[in-house]
């Protein structure tokens, strides 16, 4: 079977997620159905509107530009929100604009169709009134809808004149987007958008509300997830982290810079509580104030545990000043493969874990003649290697007592 859908897989996963349950097959029925209802009651005390609702379409999950793309060319367009700030849009074609004007100036809608002109003041006052009722209708009969995700009562907010300002007063989250064909009067035709913001919250509140009223047992994790995402998170964005001895951190003094590459920008992760990286990006600007463009988030692996070494150890050598944890990225690094005993020292001495040291400051060790694998000497066999043994008296252990404290 062919995949139609054009959203990356996480994102319809995570809508899954967010939209799991009963009732979601019938939301586009409720929706439609809501809308059609709620037009018609509010338009009862406007005699001679008489609105006929021709078909209603409905697209769950969608985003910002979307709605923006349904919006009639002309008419009034206004921004709607809720008690808690989540805003939506609602836009009326200038055809309704003006049915609306003429039924309560002569009673009646004219049939002449007037060309598109600038809303004003005075037209957004005349059309806010069947608005409002509009909204509230809605509510009601969208209030038992199963799966519900969007505001139990949305408000007349204020006119947007300028269409270019919408990515900045809306954020591009998910919307549902509703956009009816209605006649007013049998004379004027036009659509009506509203563009419903979604919230995953109202859902699982509608949720436990109904499991409470049906006395079903609700979710624990529903519930545990309601009560904690509204509490405060402190995070951390981290530009790069080295590592250097004690001796050089104390001697660190005010304005003394810490150098760090290009490729550090590139390399930002947002952190949370106990080093726990949530998110990486890059630093950038936007507008000209210095932004953080975040990427996916950091899978839990080897890659976001920090100071682990692929031999196992924790952490640099004490050695090594300024070298970066292995969660900053290096030049082509190597995978890391399945854990294996650590190797054996290369000719010379050198440790890869550990800052080479210039020759002749150690010397190297005198093993001819000694076999690696011999046993250590004991007092009942002797040395076994072979080297004299006079000269190292034994230590007077039996005239002291184990129990008395160091010093």
């Amino acid at each position: 079977m062919s995949d139609t859908d054009p959203r990356p897989v996480l994102a319809r996963i995570i809508a899954a997620h967010q939209g799991a349950g009963p009732g979601q097959a019938q939301m586009v029925p409720g929706l439609q159905s809501g809308l059609t209802r709620a037009i018609r009651r509010a338009a009862q005390p406007f005699a001679g509107l008489t609105p006929e609702v021709g078909e209603v379409t409905v697209t769950r999950d969608a985003g910002l530009q979307d709605g923006v793309d349904a919006l009639p060319d002309h008419g009034l367009l206004a921004a709607i929100e809720d008690g808690e700030g989540r805003r939506g849009l609602i836009a009326m074609d200038h055809p309704l604009v003006d049915a609306l004007i003429e039924v309560q100036a002569t009673g009646r809608v004219e049939d002449v169709d007037l060309p598109p002109r600038v809303v004003t003041r005075i037209d957004e006052a005349l059309c806010r009134d069947f608005l409002d009722l509009m909204f509230g209708a809605f509510a009601k009969e969208t209030a038992d809808q199963v799966g519900r995700d969007w505001p139990d009562r949305l408000t007349y907010g204020s006119q947007i004149s300028d269409r270019a300002q919408l990515n900045l007063l809306l954020p591009d989250r998910g919307y549902h987007l509703l956009k009816a064909s209605v006649t007013a009067g049998g004379r004027k035709t036009g659509d009506l958008v509203m563009l419903l913001p979604v919230d995953a919250a109202i859902a699982r509140r509608h949720a436990a509300a109904s499991a409470t009223a049906t006395g079903e047992p609700a979710n624990w994790g529903v519930q545990m997830l309601s009560a904690l995402r509204p509490a405060p998170m402190a995070l951390d964005a981290v530009l790069l982290r080295i590592t250097m001895p004690l001796g050089q951190v104390e001697a660190l003094v005010e304005g003394e810079l810490v150098p760090f590459d290009r490729a550090d920008l590139g390399a930002v992760t947002l952190e949370g509580e106990g080093g726990y990286i949530l998110a990486r990006g890059g630093l950038g600007q936007l507008g000209g104030r210095r932004a953080v463009r975040l990427s996916s988030p950091s899978s839990p692996s080897a890659a976001s545990v920090a100071g682990i070494s692929n031999a196992g150890q924790a952490g640099p050598a004490p050695n090594a000043p300024n070298t970066r944890q292995p969660s900053q990225p290096g030049p082509n690094p190597a995978p890391n493969p399945a854990p294996m005993a650590p190797a054996p020292l290369p000719q010379g001495g050198a440790n890869p874990g550990v800052a080479p040291v210039a020759s002749g400051n150690l010397p190297d060790l005198a093993t001819g003649g000694i076999d690696p694998g011999t046993p250590m000497a004991t007092p009942e066999t002797g040395d076994p290697s072979g080297l004299p043994t006079g000269g190292r008296p034994d230590m007077p252990m039996a005239e002291q007592s184990r129990n008395v404290p160091m010093r």
